[in-house]
């Protein structure tokens, strides 16, 4: 069976999770001796939307692919083999508006029509999307690299990020996204003046933030061999978003045995599955508390080896697995 994969998240800017989504699952796909993938990248200087219509499929085509893949919600509506559709998320449906604008909206509706079968990361954003019978629930994964030995030490990790707090810190990772929540997470810490250490693109708003909340520390964006190490040196890491599809920083900070503290009724607490400090996101107060909590918790805190146990689960060969047995269902 031969699989071409639309890998334009990898080559073009898109969240960073998005892109080692794709990555992760790739290197657990070309690792299988029982699929031939094709890996197809855009051109540089051509509209990803032309290029998905146009020569996308026609490079397909000539794979001699029994599936195309498509790792966003846009994908090509002609095609001569079946078309599998990724909706990450549905934020339109939680309020949010980052990337809820009326294209990706649009998308997510000829899933239901166009696409042979539609992926989707975890059970809520399927239920947002209508649950209908096109709809695959695939879980993302978590590496080895956050649930094994530590490579990187915590003197390595100061050196590499200059400015670390010497005592415990709050991690939001990718935090300079609006979607992240940041205001509500520097409100919860400013009367203990916890530390909050956030990842991510430098953003006017994050920076002003930043000059108003003195306990605020902007990493940029980290290399990602030092995410592991970073979550491992937090302690805890905050997912409070308005909207996720999976919530990865989730998964990978239970693999690393790090505290984190979740929006209550949220993907992130889905993914947590039970196992994280729920917390009513609407309320500065009670986000507090959960941080606290999640700072006290001991090592042996029996919620930390059940998350990583419960973490352990979530590999990229088991995305894999998964992928391969719906890609099959279609030939």
């Amino acid at each position: 069976m031969r699989i071409a994969l639309d890998l334009s998240p990898v080559s073009r800017p898109f969240p960073l999770g998005v892109q080692r989504v794709v990555r992760s699952a790739l290197g657990a796909l070309e690792a299988r001796g029982d699929v031939d993938i094709v890996p197809i990248l855009p051109p540089e200087g051509i509209s990803l939307a032309l290029w998905r219509q146009t020569k996308l499929v026609r490079e397909a085509s000539r794979g001699r692919a029994d599936v195309l893949h498509s790792w966003t919600s846009a994908f090509p509506l002609r095609a001569p083999m079946p078309v599998v559709q990724t909706v990450h998320e549905a934020p339109w449906r939680h309020g949010a508006g980052e990337n809820a604008g009326a294209v990706h909206r649009l998308w997510a509706r000829l899933g239901r029509s166009r696409a042979a079968l539609v992926i989707t990361p975890s059970a809520t954003v399927a239920h947002d999307l209508g649950s209908h019978l096109k709809l695959r629930v695939v879980p993302w994964g978590v590496g080895p690299e956050f649930s094994g030995p530590a490579t990187i030490g915590r003197e390595e990790l100061a050196t590499a990020l200059p400015g670390l707090p010497g005592r415990p810190f709050v991690l939001c990772l990718g935090g300079t996204r609006p979607k992240k929540r940041l205001d509500l997470l520097l409100a919860a810490t400013e009367a203990a003046r916890t530390p909050v250490v956030c990842t991510g693109l430098a953003t006017s708003e994050a920076t002003a933030l930043g000059g108003r909340h003195p306990h605020l520390i902007l990493t940029g964006v980290v290399p990602e061999r030092l995410v592991p190490a970073l979550l491992r040196a937090a302690g805890c890491a905050a997912v409070l978003s308005t909207s996720e599809g999976f919530g990865l920083p989730t998964l990978e900070a239970l693999a690393a045995g790090t505290p984190v503290v979740v929006a209550r009724d949220s993907v992130q607490a889905e993914t947590a599955a039970g196992f994280g400090f729920e917390v009513d996101a609407q309320s500065p107060e009670d986000v507090a508390a959960g941080i606290a909590a999640a700072l006290e918790s001991s090592a042996d805190d029996p919620r930390r080896g059940k998350g990583m146990a419960h973490a352990r689960t979530f590999t990229w060969e088991r995305t894999a697995d998964a992928l391969v047995s719906h890609w099959r269902s279609l030939v």
